[in-house]
């Protein structure tokens, strides 16, 4: 599902489409072509920024998603002991976390009566799966709203000789 780290980004002439390769890659009957590098002026972004960015997952949360993966199976009492936060942070992060589905949340009934939620890590693959296709999600909104900037709007941001904030017109 995931491109390799060799690909190479190809776009369409017809459509504009993108895709990553690293042979032959066709779209509307005929072959994409390489974009050059230039063109591509973006930094490559780190994991901390990724899961930040697109999973909205803060440092605390990478904590708690790295204490579950190497503990297995976890309540929330032994997770805010083994990384220090409170009980309340560490329950909202792994409710994001199952969100996520990098991790799992079971009822286990106690001997004694009651029950408590036990956190386990999903299988790598699982989570790979679950976290490209997520990201996919996300490619696709912040393409269609990319595709809404129109021209005008372009245009007039840069055109305009005031102190006024330019975003206004932007949400026109």
């Amino acid at each position: 599902m995931s491109p390799p780290s060799d690909a190479t980004l190809f776009e369409c002439a017809t459509c504009g489409n993108l895709g990553f390769g690293d042979g032959d890659i066709s779209c509307c009957d005929g072959p994409m072509q390489p974009v050059e590098e230039e063109q591509v002026s973006v930094e490559e972004p780190s994991l901390d920024e990724l899961l930040r960015t697109v999973f909205d997952m803060s440092e605390t949360e990478l904590d708690i998603c790295l204490c579950v993966m190497e503990g297995g199976e976890l309540t929330v009492p032994d997770l805010a002991e083994d990384v220090g936060y409170d009980r309340s942070v560490v329950a909202r992060h792994l409710d994001h976390l199952v969100e996520l589905g990098v991790i799992d949340k079971h009822r286990r009934l106690l001997e004694e009566g009651g029950q408590i939620y036990v956190y386990t890590p999903n299988d790598a693959d699982v989570v790979t799966r679950r976290l490209t296709g997520a990201f996919a999600n996300w490619v696709q909104d912040a393409t269609a709203l990319i595709d809404s900037i129109s021209r005008e709007k372009v245009e007039a941001m840069v055109e305009v000789d005031t102190d006024t904030p330019q975003w206004k017109i932007y949400q026109k």
